[in-house]
């Protein structure tokens, strides 16, 4: 295990690192259905070496809850993590085929847990096999460990805090949907079209640059959530469609530096469904 472990880290930091008995490495890809992928399936045909796959929707989300995604409880993913291979005292880094895109939730997840040790991998799968790194059609099963989760509740915000926020003008809210489903136009998947009032727009997308996909200059990053009116001193809540892409802000959010940022899991699926709960359409205020 290393000594400290970045939040970000390259195919080559990873790769000199792979066969440390300290490390987990987690595949996290996942896709709407509307993608017509299967990220299991993908993930038998190719992988980065020694990596498990957890499936957003299976392994860490509650079977019960009316809202797809939904968190499950900490002692749930505790259960899961333990018996994926995962202690508190191992390194996690995580990565998936978009580039960041569901990686960014089971980063939030371990951090919500109290796991401080986790971190992205820059380009994701892509980046690592387009510079011709190794790869594995091993499907990986690590002997169960023990995860005891130690909650932090300021990850974690709910309908009842946005609904503060919106009365008391105490946080910023920023949404990662792309900026058509913002404003309410085309389809909208996981509710009424729209946006919580007040809320800010910074696509999920913007984050990245070139191809295969990775993550702007931390100054870039800055720039940008402080143009779509981020200010790091201030609270932020992140939102999306069901809390993945939400997630992933939350991550660029505190690789920027940003001190107090927490992840609105029912995010639009929940908000955007729910009678009665406020909504705006258009470009933000």
């Amino acid at each position: 295990m290393s000594s400290t472990l970045p939040l970000l880290v390259d195919g080559a930091w990873l790769e000199a690192r792979i066969d440390d008995p300290g490390l987990r490495v987690i595949d996290a890809s996942w896709y709407l259905p509307s993608e017509n992928r299967d990220a299991r399936a993908e993930y038998r045909e190719a992988h980065i070496p020694g990596a498990i796959y957890l499936d957003l929707s299976v392994d860490l989300a509650d079977p019960d809850a009316p809202v797809r995604n939904t968190l499950a409880a900490p002692d749930a993913l505790a259960r899961a993590l333990g018996s994926a291979g995962i202690s508190n005292a191992h390194d996690v880094v995580i990565y998936d085929r978009k580039a960041g895109y569901s990686a960014g939730r089971v980063w939030w997840i371990l951090r919500y847990l109290g796991h401080q040790r986790a971190a992205l991998l820059d380009g994701g799968f892509e980046g690592w096999s387009s510079e011709g790194r190794r790869l594995s059609r091993e499907d990986v099963t690590r002997e169960a460990q023990d995860f005891v989760a130690a909650p932090e509740p300021a990850w974690l915000s709910s309908s009842a805090d946005i609904a503060s926020v919106l009365e008391r003008d105490e946080a910023r809210i920023l949404d990662a949907r792309s900026s058509e489903r913002f404003r309410g136009e085309g389809p909208e998947p996981a509710g009424h079209p729209g946006h919580i009032p007040g809320a800010r727009n910074l696509p999920w997308s913007d984050n990245l640059h070139g191809d295969p996909g990775r993550f702007r200059p931390i100054p870039e990053l800055r720039k940008l959530y402080e143009d779509a009116g981020v200010r790091f001193d201030a609270p932020v809540i992140t939102t999306c469609g069901s809390g993945v892409t939400a997630a992933l802000e939350a991550f660029v959010l505190t690789l920027a530096g940003h001190p107090e940022v927490s992840v609105y899991d029912g995010s639009w699926a929940e908000w955007g469904s729910a009678d009665g709960f406020p909504i705006e359409t258009g470009p933000a205020r």
